[in-house]
């Protein structure tokens, strides 16, 4: 389940590694990843995240710590305006047959070779 965040603007890189339960560090890593990432400075240098960004951090999180996404596939899956992008939309668009017409020629596919061997 996601954390509720505070009603804030801004959030800063400690609060939102408190928030996620990670390092600095990595957060740091992730911007250096994830051209959505560029949170803003403060004068003194600060990084701020906006809520926005917090929840789209929330997301990498998620697809790389619990559905095991590595980055290129987060990059894959997030579009580098920070949009998340459907698993269907994917799909090259050439690819005009649905998954269960594929399995069905796999499947006969596989039939037609096991009563030839």
């Amino acid at each position: 389940m996601a954390p509720i965040l505070p009603d804030k603007l801004y959030f800063k890189i400690g609060e939102v590694a408190g928030i996620l339960e990670v390092k600095t560090s990595v957060l740091r890593f992730w911007e250096s990843e994830f051209d959505f990432l560029k949170p803003e400075k403060s004068v003194t240098g600060q990084r701020l995240y906006s809520k926005n960004e917090v929840e789209l951090i929330l997301q990498v999180k998620r697809l790389l710590y619990d559905e095991k996404f590595t980055i290129e596939g987060v990059k894959k899956r997030i579009s580098p305006k920070g949009k998340l992008i459907n698993a269907d939309d994917l799909l090259p668009a050439s690819c005009e047959k649905s998954l269960s017409e594929l399995l069905k020629e796999v499947r006969h596919d596989l039939n037609e070779l096991r009563s030839i061997l």
